[in-house]
């Protein structure tokens, strides 16, 4: 199992039309595409990006299949004109101890 990590800052005064669009457009068309968003962090101090948000898939093919996939280009193109500093990082959780 892999974790995905999606970050980002807002650009300052798009910051509803970037939420609309994570809700609208980008959140379910991951979903049709085999990856569900299971949780979002907003920073409210800091340096870190403005939001971070996650979720889980089986294994690195998937995430290749999902991720270097037209659908998933276009996604991103439109959180382009909203976002600055948009990064997708693929990590193996620690295990519980």
């Amino acid at each position: 199992m892999l974790k995905v990590l999606i970050s980002y800052d807002m650009q300052t005064g798009k910051e509803r039309e970037c939420q609309d669009y994570l809700v609208n457009k980008l959140a379910p068309g991951l979903a049709r595409l085999g990856f569900r968003i299971s949780d979002v962090w907003y920073t409210m101090w800091g340096s870190s990006p403005q939001i971070l948000s996650g979720g889980v898939i089986d294994d690195l093919a998937q995430a290749q299949k999902i991720f270097q996939s037209s659908a998933w280009e276009k996604l991103a193109d439109g959180m382009g004109p909203l976002t600055e500093n948009f990064h997708i990082r693929i990590v193996k959780p620690q295990p519980e101890e």
